[in-house]
């Protein structure tokens, strides 16, 4: 498993590589291509974390806020 790991981290270098390689930005130019891209990690993590926590402690119930308040 740590073999698939690790080739996809050199993938993902290689990417990072051929993309900020000036002459192949001017390729992409020359053939019209325009994609913007962008790093979906931050958002794949941050829906990991919200499946790992309980949303349920954030609510109070209606009973519960009425004897504190009295």
């Amino acid at each position: 498993m740590n073999i698939a790991i690790e080739r996809l981290v050199e993938i993902e270098s290689e990417r990072e590589q051929t993309m900020s390689d000036p002459s192949f930005q001017s390729w992409m130019k020359e053939i019209g291509v325009s994609v913007v891209y962008k790093d979906r990690e931050p958002v794949l993590r941050a829906r990991e974390m919200n499946a790992d926590y309980d949303f349920s402690k954030l609510f109070i119930r209606r009973s519960k806020l009425m004897s504190y308040i009295q």
